[in-house]
């Protein structure tokens, strides 16, 4: 395979850095923008070209030994070489150029916030998703593989999530299953390990835990999203606060999920439309909500209940998977004329897609601000304040 040295100058949307060769692109995980990289090439897609680092010749100022033994193998983390003051850098430019490339916003840099830190870099997760083998071990499957990595002890997870981890390694789950899922309240010491497991010391098999966001406490089921990072979520939670004012009377709460925005928001709002079709979150939600009578909460599709006559707002809060919103939300929302948009999104290329579409239908973009949900990966949360002209 060809070997090239090569001066690495940008970030990719996936925490790859890029630099050029014969004219080609050249993708090369775990590089930082500024250093020299000798590259070994490992394949040539025609236009463009992967490698992997062979040696560093010229070292960013940025540049940190990974605390993780695994790191650059599992395929979790991204960016545990980069100094976590420059990795939410990283992360803002990998923004603004999806809002620029994607979503055709010229000088994004006028619009875009610093992103919100973490104060806690590493061992922030409250929730593991584990593989386990055929010796009941417990790990990881590398990434865009089936191969198993053996973890005994994970940097991002929180602590006792590691704890957990280490009773159940080699115990067997009550049921067959390929998958082992702990969850923890940061804030309250509740946790839930799925499926049950054979063994004395722990309790499993919980169908539900709890964690508690500013002063509220939130009922969550095994299968119900909830975020990863409960440090952070507060401050995701503030910001969308933050962008609901006076005039904004009903606000819908679409993807509400087990209701983290929508009990928030009804302390703002004289009425809050929230919208879930995950029957699981939805029966969630009933408790955490159950103190709150200006809610309506519908079990159902987004794009269902905004295509009702009887359903409009002056804002709408949306916080949809990584796919983005359904062309068909996205219309309802211009065709009823809601005044105002706060887009929650964990991937920049569809936020800025669906940006781009409702800037074509007369909303403006007011400003967006990342908060940095997942340090050590390539993943950033956004929040986006669009407002009908």
């Amino acid at each position: 395979m060809q070997e090239i040295e090569i001066s690495l100058t940008g970030i990719a949307h996936l925490g790859e850095a890029i630099g050029k060769y014969n004219g080609k692109v050249v993708f090369v995980p775990y590089g930082i923008p500024g250093e020299t990289v000798k590259v070994r090439i490992i394949k040539d897609e025609g236009d463009y070209c992967r490698g992997e680092i062979i040696e560093v010749l010229e070292p960013s100022l940025f540049r940190e030994t990974p605390p993780c033994e695994l790191f650059g193998r599992c395929g979790g983390c991204s960016f545990q070489h980069v100094a976590y003051s420059y990795q939410t850098k990283l992360k803002e430019i990998v923004v603004m150029e999806q809002l620029k490339r994607i979503g055709g916003f010229e000088n994004p840099e006028d619009f875009t916030n610093l992103t919100i830190h973490a104060e806690n870099p590493y061992n922030y997760r409250n929730r593991g998703d584990f593989s386990i083998n055929r010796e009941k071990l417990l790990g990881f499957k590398i990434r865009g593989t089936h191969r198993f990595i053996h973890v005994t002890y994970c940097h991002i997870m929180h602590d006792n999530i590691n704890k957990i981890l280490s009773l159940i390694q080699g115990k067997s789950p009550k049921r067959k299953t390929h998958n082992i899922t702990i969850r923890y309240g940061i804030n309250t010491s509740n946790y839930l390990v799925q499926p049950e497991i054979d063994i004395d010391e722990l309790k499993t098999g919980q169908l539900f835990y709890t964690e508690k966001l500013l002063d509220r406490e939130f009922r969550i089921s095994a299968p119900s999203f909830f975020q990863v990072n409960t440090y952070q979520a507060e401050n995701l939670i503030q910001t969308v606060l933050n962008y609901i004012a006076e005039e904004d009377k009903t606000v819908i709460d679409a993807y509400a999920g087990v209701g983290t925005f929508t009990v928030f928001m009804a302390r703002k709002a004289e009425r809050v439309i929230a919208i879930e079709e995950s029957r699981s979150a939805y029966k969630d939600a009933q408790a955490n909500i159950k103190d709150f009578d200006n809610i309506t909460y519908l079990c159902e599709k987004t794009e269902e209940t905004l295509a009702r006559d009887d359903i409009n707002a002056d804002a709408i809060v949306i916080d949809p998977p990584r796919v983005g919103v359904m062309k068909e939300v996205l219309q309802a929302i211009a065709e009823k004329g809601i005044k105002k948009v706060i887009y929650v999104s964990c991937e920049p290329s569809t936020l800025a897609r669906d940006l781009k579409y409702l800037r074509e239908r007369g909303y403006k973009l007011i400003e967006v601000q990342p908060v940095d949900m997942f340090p050590q990966t390539y993943h950033i949360e956004n929040v986006a304040l669009m407002k009908l002209e």
